[in-house]
Order: structure tokens, then C-alpha cells, then sequence
């Protein structure tokens, strides 16, 4: 997940495996409840909807009016809700992904800026960066159930994948707060390298990545031990993070150079940087294809990577300032 407020726009906050990804595509056998979900959701900050992109087209088949100023969105984990975070209207959007209909508008906190679902889709968790506080959303009745302390000015959040752990990247300290999702507090902070406006946590929770903007460089936390196990360096003002679907490589969005990193995070080393649209903030990846999709906030597009070649293969024009992408668990 991603904050979509960039500090460099209207002065606002806001491998192995590589070898090993094809045969995991193949190989991998999905339930026929979701044989339906192949669409990624692009939040236009500038337009207050949200684009929806077939990913075996990459074609835009609708477009979604949501609340005053969206810029972050997440999928529950069975492909059938789209929540949206709309910043200025204090509230999320629940999207119904069979129609495309605004099911439900849930207040949340001040000037929320990321969510996540838990991994049962259960409860939807949702950072408001402006009194530093988790609203945490009841899914099946779409109302707030409770409201969780974090770190200063949360911007980014992500959920562990066994559903223990939920993480704020606090950009007003310089932190990530661990949530405890059963006990619903605060059980940990951990300190990281400047501010961490996205958050990705690798498909096995055991590594949480945390880029900064200023150093361009990403912060790897060991969520175990809740401590900083290291760090990487990504290009001109590493913004967001996601991983691949075995946790390698790790794709990181570089908004100042209008580049994206591809990087093997055991060695640290750089495999490939590819140029996408201006300005990119946003980055998630497909599931099932494990191609990567990158929203361009300048140039109002999102790019569509191949995981095999590290090139773009479609360049898909959507609303204005797409500020965030999501796809479905397909």
C-alpha cells in the first residue's frame, strides 16, 4: 500500500525466484469462486474515481465515481470488495466488484491516506494520517468497530499475510508501528531510514520493506524480531514497494526519475530499471501472472511490466493523477 499525497506535488503530505516464477504461474490452480477476478483498480486522485483495467486486455471497462479526493485502495482477499480511501472526505468507498457499484461510505478518521484488508477479509484497516490513529472497519457491516494509536502521520500501511500483524509507516517519526491485530494495539515501533511513504511486506511475512523517499533507499525489517535487518538502494526517490509472488524480486517505484527498480533483495543487488510514465507512485502485482502495474501520477497512465523480460508491455491511459493501484486475487 501506498500514500498517494506526493510531497513533490502542490507541496502536500499526503534471481532464483525468477527462475522459480514461471513454474509457480503454471502450477498454480485457482479456485473457480474466483476464476472471475482479473482487474486492477487505479485510484485518480484528480478525478475522484476509479478506473478499472482488465488485466487480460489492458483495457479500461469502467470507470467509478468515489469520494473527494481518493488515493488509496486495497481488494479483499476473495476479489469481491474494492475499498477506496478518500482523503478530504474522511471516508472509504466499498466498491462491489460484480457491479462496480459504490456499495457503502464508511467515516472514518482525520485525513486518512492508506488501507489494507486483513487476511481473512474480515476487517479493513485504514491509516489517518491526521491523528495518527488505525480505524478498523468491520466488514461485514461496514462500520468503524474500533480505532487503534500509531507512529506520527501514517501514510502507508500493509497486512501480514497470516493475519497476526498490521503495519503503519509513520512519516513524522520516522517509524513502523506493529499492530497486534487480536489484542487491536500497538505492540511494537521500529525505526527506520527517513520517511516511509510505502510499505510492501513479502508474500511470506517475514520481511517488511520501507523506501525512502529522501535516500532512495529501502529499509528491510525483519518482522520477527520486529528490528531493521538491513537496507538496498533503489533509484532517484524511492517511493513504494511490492514484491513478487515468491518474495523476489522486489519492485520499487522511483517518483523523481520516472523509473522502477528491480531488485533481488537477498543480495542487494539491482536487476533491472525500467523507465515507465512520469512520476510514479503506486506498484502491485498480479497474482496470478505476477506482471507488475505502476500508476503514473504525471503522465496519467499506468504501466504494465512482464516479469520475465522486465519490459513494458502496455501503457494503459486512465483518469487524472492515478495515485494508487490494487489488483484482484485472481
Amino acid at each position: 500500500m501506498t500514500i498517494q499525497q506526493s510531497p513533490f506535488r502542490n507541496g502536500r503530505l499526503a534471481s532464483a525466484a525468477r527462475c522459480a516464477l514461471p513454474l509457480l504461474v503454471a502450477g498454480v490452480a485457482l479456485p473457480a469462486s474466483a476464476a472471475h477476478n482479473n482487474h486492477a483498480y487505479v485510484v485518480n486522485q484528480g478525478s475522484n474515481t476509479v478506473s478499472v483495467i482488465d488485466m487480460a486486455t489492458n483495457g479500461v471497462t469502467a470507470t467509478i465515481t468515489v469520494g473527494f479526493t481518493p488515493v488509496a485502495a486495497a481488494v479483499s482477499p476473495d476479489g469481491k470488495r474494492v475499498y477506496v480511501v478518500n482523503s478530504q472526505a474522511e471516508t472509504v468507498s466499498v466498491i462491489d466488484a460484480a457491479t462496480n457499484v459504490v456499495a457503502a461510505e464508511v467515516k472514518v478518521g482525520t485525513t486518512p491516506a492508506a488501507v489494507t484488508v486483513g487476511a481473512d477479509g474480515a476487517k479493513v484497516y485504514v491509516a489517518n494520517s491526521g491523528d495518527n490513529t488505525v480505524s478498523v472497519i468491520d466488514a461485514a457491516r461496514n462500520t468503524v468497530a474500533s480505532s487503534i494509536p500509531v507512529g506520527s502521520t501514517p501514510l502507508s500501511i500493509a497486512a501480514g499475510p497470516l493475519g497476526a500483524r498490521v503495519y503503519t509507516g509513520n512519516i513524522g517519526d520516522g517509524t513502523v508501528s506493529v499492530i497486534d491485530t487480536r489484542a487491536g494495539r500497538t505492540v511494537a515501533k521500529v525505526q527506520v531510514n527517513g520517511v516511509p511513504f510505502g510499505l510492501g511486506i513479502g508474500p511470506f511475512g517475514a520481511r517488511l520493506y520501507a523506501p525512502d523517499i529522501a535516500s532512495n533507499t529501502v529499509t528491510v525489517v525483519d518482522t520477527l524480531k520486529n528490528t531493521v535487518a538491513g537496507s538496498f538502494t533503489a533509484g532517484n526517490g524511492a517511493y513504494d514497494v511490492a514484491t513478487s509472488l515468491v518474495g523476489t524480486p522486489v519492485y520499487v517505484t522511483n517518483f523523481a526519475d520516472n523509473t522502477l527498480s528491480v531488485i533481488e533483495p537477498l543480495s542487494r543487488k539491482t536487476l533491472a530499471t525500467v523507465t515507465v510514465g512520469n512520476s510514479p507512485e503506486s506498484v502491485a502485482v498480479s497474482r496470478s501472472t505476477g506482471r507488475v502495474y505502476v500508476t503514473n501520477t504525471g503522465s496519467n497512465d499506468v504501466s504494465v511490466l512482464d516479469p520475465f523480460t522486465n519490459k513494458v508491455i502496455a501503457t494503459v491511459a486512465v483518469g487524472n493523477s492515478p495515485a494508487a493501484v490494487a489488483t484482484q486475487p485472481e
